[in-house]
């Protein structure tokens, strides 16, 4: 900064919480995005039809912790740009999904990014042997499922070593209780 801005920050209230005149998020319109996905999985939280696969998500822990390990798997294993973008949509859009089931907006998961940047010192970023073991079970217990219905489906549900990783950060995730 050169010195001459004063930084700010708004932090808007009210249904829907709004800092224009319009009544909107922003002078430039409603989100889009991370904010707006947020926004709609609220409001469908508690408005969601009976048998909507939101709905499902919502009620279904052990559903919501598969889906959370099943694309952080397809993403580790994607590997052309488009493919990584689609994965990674998919993993937040689970991920969202868990953070609005327990109440967490993307403010706080901003929050402790910010909070984390801020650190002097730092952990070794290692993976942790018990997240790898709790996914490849997850992993291995959906292949079994898919077993089940035939030799394809097995196949495509079968972990890759490469994928447990970050597999391990989902389930980690997704293991704290709804």
């Amino acid at each position: 900064s050169d010195g001459d801005a004063l930084p700010f920050t708004v932090r808007q209230y009210g249904s829907p919480p709004s800092f224009c005149h319009r009544g909107t998020l922003t002078c430039w319109g409603f989100p889009s995005g991370l904010r707006a996905l947020q926004e709609t999985l609220q409001s469908r939280r508690g408005s969601a039809p009976a048998g909507s696969y939101t709905k499902r998500l919502f009620d279904d822990s052990t559903l919501l912790r598969s889906k959370l390990v099943e694309e952080a798997q397809e993403l580790a294993e994607a590997e052309e740009p488009d493919d990584i973008a689609s994965e990674a949509a998919d993993l937040l859009f689970f991920a969202l999904v868990r953070c609005v089931a327990a109440g967490v907006t993307i403010a706080d998961v901003e929050a402790h990014l910010d909070a984390r940047a801020l650190k002097l010192a730092r952990r070794p970023g290692n993976a942790k042997a018990s997240r790898d073991s709790a996914a490849a079970a997850i992993l291995s217990d959906k292949a079994k499922r898919a077993a089940d219905k035939g030799p394809v489906a097995a196949w495509s549900q079968a972990p890759s070593a490469g994928a447990l990783a970050l597999a391990a950060a989902a389930a980690a995730a997704a293991a704290l209780p709804l």
